[in-house]
């Protein structure tokens, strides 16, 4: 098992949403899970269920 399904696994993690790293800082002792959408897909508002597109991104 690859660590991203792994921590897809564990973090409970569903489309649209994808593990897209994984990072271990031993030094940290700090386990860095990088979580991203899959390219094209579409949101739902938590409100009204609404499909929307995503607009605002960040990395």
């Amino acid at each position: 098992m690859r660590d991203s399904d792994l921590y897809t696994r564990i973090l409970g993690i569903e489309a649209p949403w994808q593990v897209s790293a994984v990072k271990v800082e031993m030094t940290k002792k700090e386990i860095v899970v990088q979580v991203e959408r899959k390219p094209g897909e579409k949101l739902c508002c938590r409100t009204c269920g609404k499909e929307l597109s995503g607009y605002d991104t960040r990395r």
